[in-house]
C-alpha cells in the first residue's frame, strides 16, 4: 500500500482537473500521489514536456527504460514497457535493455543507452561522454543528462512512497510478447 493516498479527482482542486483527463495524464498512480501538491504536479509536467521535446519519443523511452533497469526501478520499468511500445520500441529491444545487453542497438542508440546507464549509476567516463558527443549535439547531451537525472530522482521517489503498479503484477525485466499483450492489450 502506498505511503501517500492515491487521490481521486474529487479530492483535487477543480482548476487542476484538466490534468487528469485521458488526453493528458489519465489515471497513473504517480500523478495521483503528486496531486497532493497540484501546483508542483503542474509545474513538473511543464518541465517534463520541455525535456521530452528535446529527443524523439523513441529515444526518450530508450533512456527511461535504461534508467529504470539501471536503478532496479520496477514501477518505472513496468509503466514504460507499455508507453515505449507505442513509441517504436520493440519488445525485443526492451528485453535487451532488461537483460543489460545493448548490442542489438545501432551505434547512435547504443551510445545513448550506454550513456543513460552510466549517468544513472554514476559511472560516466570520458570515453562514454565523448562517444555521446560524437553522436549528439551539445543541446541534446544536456537534455539526455537531465532526462536521466529526472528519472533517477523519480525512481527514488516512487520507492520512497511505495507506489503500487497499475494493471497487475510486474511485467518482468525481459517480458515475453504474450505477457506484454496480456497486461497492456
Amino acid at each position: 500500500m502506498t505511503r501517500l493516498d492515491l487521490l481521486d479527482i474529487d479530492e483535487i482542486p477543480e482548476e487542476y482537473h484538466y490534468l487528469f483527463t485521458d488526453d493528458y495524464l489519465g489515471d497513473r498512480h504517480i500523478f495521483r500521489v503528486w496531486a497532493h501538491n497540484p501546483e508542483l504536479l503542474e509545474a513538473t509536467l511543464e518541465y517534463l514536456d520541455t525535456l521530452y521535446d528535446q529527443l524523439t519519443p523513441r529515444k526518450k523511452e530508450l533512456v527511461i527504460l535504461t534508467v529504470a533497469r539501471a536503478r532496479g526501478a520496477r514501477y518505472e520499468w513496468h509503466q514504460h514497457v507499455d508507453i515505449a511500445r507505442n513509441k517504436g520500441v520493440t519488445t525485443d529491444e526492451m528485453r535487451a535493455i532488461g537483460g543489460d545487453n545493448f548490442t542489438p542497438f545501432p551505434p547512435e542508440e547504443f551510445v545513448l543507452v550506454q550513456y543513460a546507464e552510466a549517468v544513472a549509476t554514476g559511472d560516466v567516463t570520458d570515453e562514454i561522454h565523448g562517444a555521446l558527443c560524437q553522436a549528439y549535439n551539445s543541446a541534446e547531451v544536456v537534455a539526455i543528462g537531465l532526462i536521466v537525472d529526472f528519472y533517477v530522482g523519480l525512481c527514488n521517489y516512487v520507492a520512497s512512497v511505495d507506489l503500487p503498479f497499475e494493471g497487475g503484477a510486474f511485467i518482468g525485466w525481459t517480458p515475453s510478447d504474450e505477457r506484454v499483450a496480456d497486461l497492456f492489450a
